[in-house]
């Protein structure tokens, strides 16, 4: 008999977690598709394909420079600062090699193992791109407001996304090299993008990013992004 009630009770604790999992995991996809709808929609994202924003970078208390973001599908990369009226490579990826500006060689440099960032937000086709979510319940990313949190792992990289209650906009991401916090959202041809970002990387320090203008699916020549 005790045998009977104790291969009961491992059952319906199997059968609990087992329920829990899915149940959380049903959870973090019902967030993730609300966060692609409310900011646009999964048919306008996938839609997009070319992006220049235009704003400010804040690197250290009274250091403001200037700064353009070229970014175009799939993985073409250009930023800059602007100084003195000039353009300064800080990071650039040509479809093949990463570069950045040096100051010593006075030129632009290939950067070694330079990993190039996906045009895409990794949560838009997640399922697609070999990542799994697991929700990890309600969290507090200010004084005032609350928000789901989601990790998303694939291999070993794992990002931890937080999705304001209300909005659903991603109001905090969180890997291993930096947290970034999300605010001031806008709504560009009908796109949500966060105009004002915060970067505390995980070695110290802390930067600001301010967007004021950005456009969607602009022609970019491919002249850009030689370097």
């Amino acid at each position: 008999m005790k045998k009977v009630l104790m291969s009961k009770l491992m059952f319906s604790t199997l059968m609990f977690s087992l329920f829990s999992v899915t149940a959380f995991a049903q959870d973090a996809e019902k967030i993730i598709e609300n966060h692609i709808q409310k900011t646009g929609g999964e048919a306008a994202w996938n839609n997009l394909n070319s992006i220049i924003l235009k704003g400010e970078a804040i690197i250290n208390v009274g250091d403001s420079y200037p700064m353009i973001v070229y970014h175009q599908r799939p993985y073409n990369k250009k930023v800059v600062f602007v100084m003195n009226g000039k353009e300064i490579l800080n990071e650039g990826y040509d479809g093949r090699i990463g570069w950045t500006y040096s100051e010593v060689a006075k030129k632009n440099v290939a950067v070694k193992d330079y990993k190039p960032d996906s045009f895409d937000s990794d949560v838009l086709k997640y399922k697609q791109k070999g990542f799994k979510v697991k929700y990890l319940g309600v969290d507090k990313y200010d004084q005032n407001n609350s928000c789901y949190k989601i990790e998303l792992t694939k291999n070993a990289n794992s990002t931890v996304y937080c999705f304001d209650k209300n909005s659903y906009e991603i109001v905090m991401e969180k890997n291993k090299d930096e947290t970034l916090y999300y605010s001031n959202f806008k709504t560009y041809n009908g796109l949500s993008f966060a105009t004002k970002i915060v970067g505390k990387p995980t070695e110290g320090g802390e930067y600001v990013i301010k967007f004021n203008e950005i456009k969607i699916n602009p022609a970019i020549d491919k002249k850009h992004f030689k370097f």
